[in-house]
């Protein structure tokens, strides 16, 4: 079985680069995507670049971009992508387009975003109105409008070229910008720094940058105009400017390295028995600060490099929480732009889904095995979203998890998301962890929130499930900055 947060976060960096996407627009009332025709805007000249992207030394897709001076002296940047890459066995391909607007200070104006990923679809339209970032998605056929207090706009991917080209850069320059993310949705400053300077072939210079967002690095070779050249990171993706007939030769006839096992969180040593049966395993932390794994007590527990996972024995759970147990925090019940459980699609099913359980911890019994019994598991590449799951019925982890905690929300059951790695024996001759999520249910008692994996069919998740973050898209995104880097010991390994 795969599960599919490893595939989006890998994804998600690779996005880094390649977001802020289609010129689409959405007429009011109507939940389609109309492409916005670039040449309505008086454009001047435009520059088209072409970049390969690459997995270690395999070439996985391209990008294009372009840039065109706008008549009221702005800029328009647009871009595309396509990504070829295997995952547990299945070729997926990723399609973006997109386009960002700055006025003539560099100030993003707005912006677009489109994904296609399978069945996945994904739109975002954005633009800073006043002292906002007001933005519209269309996902599974439903269009919702969201807003972010912004003083200043922020800047996305494409727009960064904007900022660069009016900075003067050289060794030990610090830029820093609002900047955002839309694919999940986060803000925060990211921060460019100059590194070195480095001679072209042509006698040019061109500046190596470091970029840090949300605790994610990348580096890149720009040029004094503020173009890409080469941008790479730590998981080994890599993308490299070059002729179009050569970004465009993606081989096609074999397949591709699997993502998976490239970027699997290796394990020195071996578990103490069967992986899915564990319900005690402590491992040492190595590659990260330790601080990068949660601590967590009861379930989870970090002692310096070591870290604990205990999870409790299913019959030893209480039926429902008692009057003395502390209330969950109230977004753990409530609806959001992934996690729609107001939707009355997901109402429709609830019943059926619970099968009239009763107590809590039946209920959440329930929900663990209609969603196990009745997503299929094929890997898949997007933003998970549950209703899009209700309808498809298929995916992997991310997807199981968000028709679950969907479904328990709706239900009225505290649920939240978990992010982290598992282990698989499918990894590797000797197996390691992967990227994985999970939900977590409230249940009280002296477990608080207990660990559930529908992906398995597991009403306890097993030990081997080790927490790295919480929360949705804007919070796992944090995990890219251990990837490539995180290892685990197991007691006596070296």
């Amino acid at each position: 079985m795969k599960l599919r947060p490893l595939v989006l976060f890998e994804i998600a960096a690779l996005l880094g680069w390649l977001v802020c996407v289609a010129v689409v627009w959405i007429r009011p009332g109507e939940a389609a995507l109309v492409p916005l025709d670039a040449s309505a805007l008086a454009t001047g000249p435009s520059s088209e670049r072409w970049y390969g992207i690459y997995l270690q030394d395999q070439h996985i897709g391209f990008s294009v971009s372009r840039a065109t001076p706008t008549a009221g002296g702005g800029m328009l940047y647009e871009q595309r992508s396509q990504l070829r890459m295997l995952t547990f066995g299945k070729v997926q391909e990723v399609i973006t387009v997109g386009a960002a607007l700055t006025d003539p200070s560099a100030r993003l104006s707005r912006f677009d975003f489109f994904l296609a990923g399978d069945a996945v679809r994904l739109a975002v339209q954005g633009e800073h109105r006043g002292e906002e970032l007001v933005m519209r998605v269309d996902q599974a056929g439903e269009l919702q409008e969201l807003r972010f207090p912004m003083e200043s706009p922020p800047q996305v991917g494409l727009s960064m070229e904007a900022v660069l080209a009016r900075t003067a850069l050289a060794p030990g320059v610090v830029v820093r910008v609002p900047y955002f993310d839309p694919v999940t949705l986060q803000q925060g400053e990211r921060e460019l720094r100059v590194t070195d300077v480095e001679v072209l072939e042509t006698g040019d210079e061109a500046w190596w940058l470091t970029s840090s967002f949300a605790g994610v690095e990348t580096r890149a070779l720009v040029s004094v105009t503020g173009e890409t050249l080469r941008e790479e990171n730590a998981m080994g993706m890599s993308m490299v400017r070059m002729a179009p007939e050569a970004a465009r030769a993606v081989p096609t006839q074999d397949a591709p390295a699997d993502l998976i096992a490239l970027t699997s969180v290796p394990l020195d040593g071996a578990l103490p028995g069967d992986s899915r049966s564990l319900q005690t395993l402590t491992l040492r932390i190595a590659g990260v600060p330790p601080e990068r794994v949660r601590h967590e007590p009861p379930l989870q527990t970090r002692d310096g490099e070591r870290v604990t996972v205990t999870v409790p024995a299913w019959d030893t759970l209480p039926a429902d929480p008692g009057a003395a147990d502390p209330a969950p925090p109230p977004d753990t019940l409530a609806p959001t732009v992934t996690l729609p459980s107001a939707h009355p699609e997901v109402q429709a099913v609830l019943p059926t889904a619970l099968g009239g359980a009763v107590t809590r911890k039946d209920r959440v019994a329930a929900l663990v095995r209609w969603v196990f019994d009745n997503v299929e598991k094929v890997p898949s590449i997007g933003v998970p979203n549950g209703l899009s799951v209700l309808r498809a019925r298929e995916g992997d982890c991310n997807e199981h998890t968000a028709l679950f905690v969907t479904l328990a929300r709706a239900a009225g059951i505290p649920a939240r998301i978990a992010a982290g790695v598992v282990f698989s024996d499918r990894i590797t001759d000797k197996g390691a962890f992967y990227y994985h999520a999970w939900p977590e249910v409230f249940l009280g008692g002296a477990a608080g929130w207990v660990p559930v994996d529908p992906t398995f069919g597991q009403v306890v998740a097993d030990a081997t499930h080790i927490k790295l973050v919480e929360g949705d898209l804007d919070r796992q995104v944090e995990i890219m900055g251990v990837m490539g880097r995180l290892r685990f010991v197991a007691d006596g390994a070296r």
